[in-house]
């Protein structure tokens, strides 16, 4: 029997530890259908976003194999690998209450997502190294996903 926890907030973990999954890979499925921009999904706490974000995350990283069994599995997708910056703002703390503590904390985050993909942007401005990164990621021709937690 499977079992139940709220305290996973990885898609990945759940599914390869055989937690039980409530799957919402159906609406994850129409909003990728939608093909827009952007979307910004808001939600009261303990109410599913991190682990959503991480699903989202997995999708658009291509890995099919942890949606077997799930409602997109068999939706016609190609599993494309997209350049995915993951950032979760959860470790912000009210000690970053200057301008140059946020600068400084929001060019670490940047740096870590850029070393995910092997990658050193330029600028010390946060704007301007997290255009780099974007910039450098899209050299390929690709889109990019940017996938925001805990903002």
């Amino acid at each position: 029997m499977m079992e139940l926890t709220s305290y996973v907030f990885s898609f990945e973990n759940l599914i390869q530890d055989n937690f039980l999954y409530v799957d919402k890979t159906e609406y994850i499925w129409k909003l990728f259908q939608q093909k827009r921009s952007g979307f910004f999904l808001s939600r009261p706490r303990r109410f599913g976003k991190s682990l959503t974000v991480s699903t989202l995350k997995a999708f658009f990283e291509g890995r099919k194999e942890l949606f077997k069994g799930l409602a997109v599995y068999d939706k016609p997708y190609d599993w494309k690998k997209y350049p995915v910056l993951h950032f979760n703002f959860g470790d912000c703390s009210a000690m970053m209450n200057t301008p140059k503590l946020l600068q400084e904390y929001l060019v670490t985050k940047i740096n870590q997502a850029a070393r995910i993909h092997g990658l050193s942007p330029e600028g010390t401005d946060p704007g301007l190294r997290f255009a780099s990164l974007i910039e450098l990621l899209t050299s390929s021709g690709e889109q990019v996903v940017i996938l925001i937690d805990e903002y």
